[in-house]
């Protein structure tokens, strides 16, 4: 099982806590394979197999609108560099 991990942060650098994180995109099938950023805005997802995903994230941080934003990564060997998501 190949894992991807990292962390969503604002335009200002700060961590984005309670983020959906999702797998949009990448190799083979992954059903809703998504998750919440902690309060230090990580995250970790399992994925299917090696290969190029795109990880995307929403928050309606505040009560405002909502901001979307998302990531490429490679998965190999089982294990991807960690991502970093900015929002804004």
């Amino acid at each position: 099982m190949a894992v991807i991990s990292g962390v969503v942060v604002d335009a200002d650098g700060r961590a984005v806590p309670d983020a959906r994180v999702y797998l949009a995109a990448g190799p083979g099938s992954f059903p809703d394979v998504a998750a919440l950023t902690d309060a230090e805005g990580r995250f970790t997802l399992s994925a299917g197999a090696d290969g190029r995903y795109t990880v995307e994230c929403r928050s309606e941080r505040g009560g405002g609108v909502a901001q979307a934003a998302g990531a490429s990564v490679t998965v190999r060997g089982g294990s991807a560099e960690p991502v970093e998501i900015r929002l804004g």
